[in-house]
């Protein structure tokens, strides 16, 4: 069985190209499904299409030989002309660009694609110097904005600032209508020619670092950061929707969770699941950025079913900016099963708090004087099976694979730089026990016996000649007057085993009398309550304590070698 999950491609959005008789300068939010530019416009009235390279003037400058700089002329597009492919430049459409095409009627074509964050790198430029910056609007088609409330808190300048629309008709080459900023009325998915006061990287005052929240196939942790590029606070409005094409691609959002902003540094990491377009916000100051970490439930993700989300961020003030990223998992890997959620080692600790007095036939454990804190290991397989470990060799191999083995010895050539981990609570010459009963996430008990020859025997001297599990008087029975009832047979011995019971439980807020609740956080990190029962040690038996554990999955590897 694995995983199946969503390819970055599959979550969509859907835009529609309108085209008027002439030049057209268009915005893409998204890459289309279909890119090609001779599938894309196969049907379309167009004759050209040419994609602007905002950076070609950043290039890397060229020096002669004997130093000076070579004059060059950046090539600031890439062209497909349709009657002529094989010299076109440009073979694809891609998201988060500008075109210019020329069409000799109307034309109108719906499309899904992948979205894609904004980048635009803008050069000064005057209305007298012969160029200007060809600028995308990344805001809802239905939504008016003009050029200073979308541009004015960058380069375009916020007074002086002065926009064109282009048109036009003849073939030869747009025609630049000249408006001031405070006239021009801009709508999304269209382009614009804009001078700029200064050189700069400005994708408007919605800043995105990372192409969207895509989770690779064997983590369950994403985030994309945001950031505010404008002069003044903004609050952006963020939610998480369907993808466009959910009917045919995806049916649902994926079992996702966002991390709340921490309370303090000592509280634990806080979630909250994500309900389609349920929205929140975040404040940001001039140049502030914050990460959007998400948190992916891989244990609820069902065979057979797609998934498809987009992560909408809009800007509440006047640029009315909008975002749209992809959200995605990635194709499992074909050792889907090696980390599908809670498969792997788990490490932690135990902290035994309370525990039973000797006088106590009840055995109620009270409270200790102390805490008695050690590590714990267990292991969940596949198909269920856990196992408590005494120590485990943990390593990567050469192809990447985390992998576990019982000892270190045992480990292979192609596994390097392998560690060893270990616990003092079990014996050592009983390494791995497996389940006595229950169900990882719900309850487990392990039952296991330290022999009464086990080298970490606590009564067992092993450097002692006479310890040699005889009896002590070496001839018979025990001494006249000698209470029998302290040990396990009426013969007096050296040595004697010592039996244990652990049970660990997990229930709701850690509360025994509430019902058993294992909820998966993006950490994968868990806790709840373990009871110690322990015989072989005092003729009032047996030793009961309480106290809590905390496990965290710590590598993925499907068994140990």
């Amino acid at each position: 069985m694995s995983l199946v999950s969503l390819s970055a491609s599959a979550a969509h959005i859907s835009e529609t190209m309108t085209l008027k008789n002439g030049w057209n300068a268009i915005y893409l939010e998204s890459t289309p499904t279909n890119a090609l530019c001779e599938n894309f416009f196969a049907d379309a009235p167009v004759k050209s299409v040419a994609s602007y390279k905002s950076d070609a003037y950043s290039s890397t400058r060229q020096l002669a030989d004997d130093g000076t700089e070579i004059a060059q002329k950046p090539i600031s597009y890439s062209v497909w002309l349709k009657d002529d492919p094989d010299s076109s430049t440009m073979r694809a459409l891609s998201g988060g660009y500008v075109y210019m095409i020329y069409a000799t009627d109307t034309w109108s074509k719906q499309f899904f694609g992948t979205p894609a964050v904004p980048n635009q790198t803008w050069r000064t430029a005057t209305v007298d110097s012969g160029f200007l910056n060809l600028v995308g609007v990344s805001a809802s088609p239905d939504t008016s904005v003009t050029a200073k409330a979308y541009f004015g808190e960058g380069p375009f300048g916020t007074a002086n600032g002065v926009a064109h629309q282009i048109k036009g008709t003849n073939e030869s080459g747009p025609v630049f209508s000249k408006f001031l900023n405070a006239r021009v009325t801009m709508q999304g998915g269209k382009a614009y020619a804009l001078t700029s006061t200064k050189d700069a990287e400005w994708p408007g005052v919605i800043g995105v670092q990372g192409s969207g929240v895509i989770f690779a196939s064997d983590v369950n942790y994403a985030s994309v950061r945001v950031r505010n590029c404008g002069t003044t606070n903004h609050v952006f409005k963020i939610k998480m929707v369907r993808s466009d094409d959910w009917e045919s691609a995806g049916e649902d959002l994926p079992p996702i969770s966002r991390q709340l902003p921490r309370v303090d540094a000592f509280s634990a990491q806080q979630y909250t699941n994500v309900e389609e377009s349920v929205e929140w916000t975040v404040e940001l100051a001039v140049d502030e950025g914050t990460d959007l970490v998400f948190g992916l439930d891989r244990s609820k993700l069902v065979d057979g079913k797609n998934y498809g989300a987009i992560l909408v961020i809009e800007d509440t003030g006047v640029s009315k900016m909008r975002v749209r990223l992809p959200v995605a998992l990635e194709a499992a890997q074909e050792s889907a099963e090696a980390v599908k959620f809670p498969v792997g080692l788990w490490s932690g600790y135990i902290q035994m708090e309370t525990v039973s007095r000797l006088d106590d036939t009840n055995k109620t454990p009270v409270k200790a004087g102390g805490t008695l804190k050690m590590s714990v290991m267990m292991h969940v397989a596949p198909d269920g099976a856990v196992k408590l470990l005494q120590r485990v060799s943990a390593g990567v191999d050469t192809n990447g694979t985390p992998r576990l083995f019982r000892e270190l010895e045992s480990v292979p050539a192609e596994v390097e730089n392998a560690r060893r981990y270990s616990t003092v609570m079990m014996s050592i010459d009983n390494p791995v026990v497996e389940k006595t009963s229950g169900v990882f996430g719900e309850s487990l008990v392990f039952d296991w016996t330290v022999a009464e020859r086990a080298s970490d025997n606590p009564f067992r001297h092993a450097w002692h000649p006479d310890h040699d599990g005889k009896k002590a008087d070496y001839s018979g029975s025990a001494p006249s007057g000698d209470d029998l009832s302290n040990y396990a047979y009426t013969v007096k011995p050296e040595l004697w085993s010592i039996t244990n019971s652990m049970e660990f439980s997990w229930h709701k807020n850690n509360n025994p009398d509430a019902d058993i609740d294992f909820s998966w956080t993006p950490s994968e990190k868990t806790a709840g309550f373990v009871t110690w029962t322990v015989s072989g040690l005092t003729a009032k038996e047996p030793i009961v304590s309480l106290g809590v554990f905390v496990l965290q999955r710590a590598i993925k590897a499907a068994e140990v070698e």
